[in-house]
């Protein structure tokens, strides 16, 4: 691949999500099957990912500003190290029957402000370490290994160490990203640019302002962020939905997150051709229908099997949209600004994922689980429609 040809640099950085991404899926499985074994309250669940992406709303616009001004090896390496240490406490936690749902809410938070830290410093990293011709290809590299680890490999691991011992997957998650650590140390220091001093909030303020005066970018961003609170709403509950089915377990549940990596793997490999092909205006929107069409399958299908090829398709559509969406931002934004701007843009995006999965859990607990579905999906169509004028290819082709 011409990506795994840029330089060592890359492919350490490579190496490095690989690692840290098989903890993270072993942890996507193992801490929603941990709160539910513990309660099956819709909205005690969907706590668990409130208070897992919240830091991203509370945290993304000054960490954008913090990017551009502290090296950035040492970001990832805090956020790395950190994690490692909480999810081996968390282990011997578990193995010691020591748990309870008001220590997981805290952890999560904790968890999610490293990983808030994490993405958007190794976001800024690539375009440094790729020639522009080779970005998207670049990008697209990496979101495949990101997904074969966090999606393919991680579940399904962390579903049969979770049946095997509660405890288990949480100290292979801590020993992955410790891991990782001792491969980020390795990457070279010239490798991560330092950003020039100034006002803190100046700076963020700087990069909302760019955010909001570009207007496709605009678009994008709360496009995405109402996808995201929809999103957020479906999969909060989603571990309540697939363990009340017949025969699926923990490894079940586990089988049915590696579905939808099956998808996304081959999604994030055929992206820069479908993008090309159809233009990434309409990538990007095109996959907000599908992604309706997705919650409504949620909404009336019962089967394991039938389930399974619907999350395929989602994480299909998700593989393709998704690298576009990284690489426009990479393209539209002045590499001084990538940090900042790129902070903004999570801060819409992923800020809206707590509040999504707060009305999950408030509206599984009052209307139940699959007419949540089935109002998420119809919502996403009913937005793709109205952003038809504003999120298209010659809107994007212009900017």
């Amino acid at each position: 691949m011409r990506a795994w040809r840029a330089g060592r640099p890359f492919r350490r950085l490579w190496l490095t999500s690989t690692s840290a991404n098989v903890g993270d899926g072993i942890g996507r499985a193992a801490l929603p099957l941990l709160v539910a074994s513990l309660s099956r309250d819709p909205l005690v669940v969907a706590g668990l990912a409130v208070f897992a992406t919240l830091p991203a709303l509370l945290f993304t616009l000054p960490f954008g500003a913090l990017i551009d001004r502290v090296e950035r090896r040492t970001l990832l390496l805090v956020a790395h190290v950190s994690r490692g240490v909480l999810l081996g406490l968390l282990a011997l936690a578990v193995l010691g029957g020591q748990v309870h749902v008001a220590l997981l809410y805290p952890l999560a938070f904790v968890l999610g402000t490293a990983e808030t830290l994490a993405d958007g410093t190794a976001e800024t990293l690539v375009p440094s370490l790729v020639e522009a011709e080779h970005l998207e290809d670049a990008n697209a590299a990496l979101y495949a290994t990101t997904v074969t680890s966090n999606e393919f490999v991680g579940p399904p691991l962390g579903g049969l160490l979770f049946a095997a011992l509660p405890g288990l997957p949480f100290l292979v998650n801590a020993l992955s990203f410790l891991g990782s650590s001792a491969l980020i140390s390795t990457l070279p220091r010239d490798a991560v640019r330092a950003a020039a001093g100034g006002s803190w909030w100046r700076e963020v303020r700087g990069g909302l302002r760019w955010l909001w005066s570009n207007a496709p970018l605009r678009a994008l961003a709360v496009l995405m962020a109402l996808t995201m609170l929809l999103d957020a709403a479906v999969f909060a509950l989603f571990v309540l939905f697939a363990t009340s089915l017949p025969g699926v377990g923990p490894v079940g549940y586990g089988a049915l997150l590696t579905a939808g990596a099956v998808g996304h793997v081959l999604g994030s490999v055929l992206s820069p051709h479908v993008s090309r092909r159809v233009g990434a205006g309409t990538t990007v929107l095109g996959s907000v229908f599908v992604v309706g069409l997705v919650y409504l399958g949620l909404s009336v299908l019962a089967a394991p099997a039938l389930l399974a090829a619907l999350l395929v398709l989602d994480g299909l559509n998700l593989g393709v949209s998704g690298v576009v969406r990284v690489s426009l931002r990479q393209q539209l934004v002045p590499p001084d600004l990538r940090g900042r701007v790129g902070g903004a843009y999570r801060f819409l995006v992923a800020g809206a994922a707590p509040l999504g999965a707060l009305l999950g859990g408030v509206l599984g607990q009052t209307v139940g689980l699959r007419a949540t579905f089935a109002l998420a999906g119809g919502l996403a169509l009913v937005i793709a429609l109205l952003f038809v004028r504003h999120v298209n290819h010659h809107a994007l082709a212009r900017a």
